[in-house]
């Protein structure tokens, strides 16, 4: 056994769990002995490993599993300063649907995100910008196999019910919403740490195999966001990894339409960098996860997707046949509100937008943008500016120079509240789009309060 300094984490948490030395000595031996381990710790045993010594491998997670149904939340073995020294631990890997664990994968990645320490070295050791090869992308496919069913750690108290699901779909409402109005980087922290403790906890609580399935499902679409929100705070590396602990996830529940919202997300995002070819690729893996028989709210989120990067690869009859598609999926779509179950009527109309305008379709482009801009529920703050500054690059392009700056000052009312790569991006477009149009009225008063407003982003 290694000696440290010493074991300020455990005795933190015998303080929360109000547990003395030897009553951890003897839960231990308990927990042991139903794993079939014939332990016989005591209070003096304790005491070596509050001093800095560490016992042998599984000891530490039987600590931390014993700590977790004390204290009720999730604790693991690095939790409780039994384990390697965080600066040694290696950075989460990178995981494929199918493989590993994904619950130990989600709790690994979250918790080294949610310390300040770690989560340096976590972001340094992804790419700014993750990569798209082609060859690795059929990994991303729906997997052929059934998934292996999720280990659940032994000796816990905990049991799920559906009230516990129910919680979950309501917090993924809370932050998708919190994301929306705010922006993605608002909060981010705030659902890594929920998923770290709350959610990790209820992932290995007993529950029928049923019950367990909707719990990872839930789990995968809170990861989604935590992966959107993620890619919006300009972590792209890191967000690449929470969409395929999701998709891990999803696969493990057997939640096919969240895995393929997934797979869409993540083909917005190869587009978003340029990437055309990943991003139609990732669309049409996306459709092929979802299946014929996925709600036509999901169809619809989908086909429009694999439109705009039809056409952005000038595929312009398979680009007009994949919007009639999601127009006629969103027709009959009849869902209840979520966001994961709908799909809102202005969502549709910003990404046929991108569609018509990549397609070189002007008028149909602008018609769309401004009803998505009239239909935009006022709560959607980032994706309203975000269509409003849409509508301005269009309205540029054209020489409509007075109608842009129009937009532009709706879309810089909303800069204040959100804090948003997305937003930032846009705005140095509209910046580099003023430019030579600076001495215009119109553009001159647009530039003197853009210069304001982006004032407190560069203090930041």
């Amino acid at each position: 056994m290694g000696r440290s300094s010493p074991n300020t984490l455990l005795a933190a948490l015998l303080v929360e769990a109000r547990w003395n030395a030897g009553e951890l000595a003897r839960a231990v031996n308990a927990l042991g002995r139903a794993h079939m381990l014939d332990l016989h710790y005591d209070r003096t045993s304790v005491a070596h490993w509050l001093s800095g010594s560490r016992p042998r491998p599984p000891v530490p997670d039987l600590v931390a599993d014993s700590l977790t149904t004390r204290t009720g939340r999730m604790v693991t073995a690095q939790d409780t300063g039994l384990a390697r020294p965080a600066s040694s631990q290696p950075s989460p890997s990178q995981v494929w649907p199918g493989q590993g664990n994904p619950v130990e994968h989600l709790n690994s990645l979250v918790r080294t995100d949610t310390d300040p320490a770690r989560r340096t070295i976590l972001l340094q050791s992804v790419h700014a910008q993750p990569a798209y090869p082609l060859n690795a992308l059929d990994r991303l496919a729906w997997p052929s196999t059934p998934a292996e069913p999720v280990p659940r750690r032994a000796g816990r108290t905990l049991r799920g019910t559906a009230a516990d699901v129910e919680r979950l779909h309501l917090m993924a409402v809370v932050f998708a919403g919190l994301s929306e109005q705010h922006g993605g980087a608002h909060a981010r922290t705030a659902l890594a740490a929920y998923l770290a403790d709350d959610v990790s906890l209820l992932l290995n609580a007993d529950a029928p195999d049923t019950l367990h399935n909707e719990m990872l499902i839930a789990a995968a679409q809170l990861t989604h966001i935590l992966a959107t929100m993620t890619a919006d705070s300009g972590h792209l590396g890191l967000a690449q990894r929470y969409y395929r602990t999701s998709l891990s996830l999803s696969h493990a529940g057997g939640g096919r339409s969240t895995y393929a919202i997934t797979l869409r997300s993540m083909s917005a995002q190869a587009l978003r960098l340029g990437h055309h070819r990943p991003a139609q690729r990732l669309a049409d893996t996306a459709l092929e996860a979802a299946g014929r028989s996925a709600p036509p709210a999901v169809l619809a989120y989908l086909h429009v997707q694999r439109a705009l990067t039809h056409a952005h690869s000038r595929q312009r009859k398979a680009a007009v046949s994949d919007l009639a598609t999601a127009t006629r999926q969103h027709e009959r779509s009849s869902g209840p509100p979520g966001p994961f179950s709908a799909y809102p009527q202005a969502g549709l109309e910003y990404q046929s937008a991108r569609a018509f305008l990549a397609l070189g379709n002007s008028a149909h482009g602008l018609t769309a943008l401004r009803d998505s801009a009239a239909h935009r529920d006022p709560r959607q703050r980032r994706a309203a500016a975000l269509t409003h500054a849409a509508l301005a690059e269009a309205l540029l392009s054209l020489g409509r120079l007075e109608e842009a700056c129009a937009h532009w000052h709706v879309f810089l009312d909303d800069i204040p509240h959100l804090e948003s790569a997305q937003i930032d991006r846009a705005l140095v477009r509209m910046r580099a789009n003023l430019q030579p149009h600076r001495r215009q009225r119109h553009a001159a008063v647009l530039w003197k309060r853009a210069r304001v407003v982006a004032a407190p982003l560069r203090s930041t």
